[in-house]
């Protein structure tokens, strides 16, 4: 284990870079470290929502460093790949609320896509009652693919070569 000013980090491996929670400017550490090529590197954050998260990354960013905006977005969204948004809700657990996936840089902002959205269906005995319910495609597979991951229809296309 090493630190990174505040925040904690672990490499697994030489090829995963996990990085404990990012209060402040550390984020340009834990930054920098997303964007040196070790794919499934990991770091947690608190924000309001996933947006917020990463107006909340800029500005750790932009704590700790004196960089042009445009600069720390486009580091942003070729670090990032995917957010997970856990929130609490009434009943006081704890659920995947929203998956996000960061798709790109364009017109100075970071572009998004939701994957998947929490969807309440009701409430019983005090517990909300809800699923994970698919809300988009995941645009950049590229990573996926080179780590042999399919889905059925591209399992199906290679069969069919």
């Amino acid at each position: 284990m090493a630190c990174l000013h505040n925040a904690h980090y672990f490499i697994l491996r030489g090829d995963r870079i996990i990085v404990g929670e990012v209060r402040s400017s550390e984020a340009i550490d834990m930054l920098q470290a997303l964007n040196t090529g070790h794919d499934g590197s990991l770091s947690t954050g608190h924000a309001n929502s996933s947006n917020d998260m990463l107006t909340r990354l800029e500005t750790m960013v932009l704590m700790g460093m004196d960089l042009p905006l445009a600069a720390v977005r486009r580091q942003i969204a070729s670090g990032v790949d995917i957010i997970v948004h856990l929130g609490r809700l009434r009943d006081k657990s704890r659920r995947v609320l929203e998956i996000v996936e960061v798709i790109g840089y364009e017109n100075n902002e970071i572009l998004t896509a939701s994957l998947y959205q929490f969807q309440e269906v009701g409430e019983e005995n005090g517990k909300v009652l809800g699923e994970l319910v698919k809300s988009g495609e995941l645009t950049h597979t590229g990573k996926l693919h080179s780590a042999g991951f399919r889905n059925d229809k591209q399992k199906e296309e290679i069969k069919g070569e």
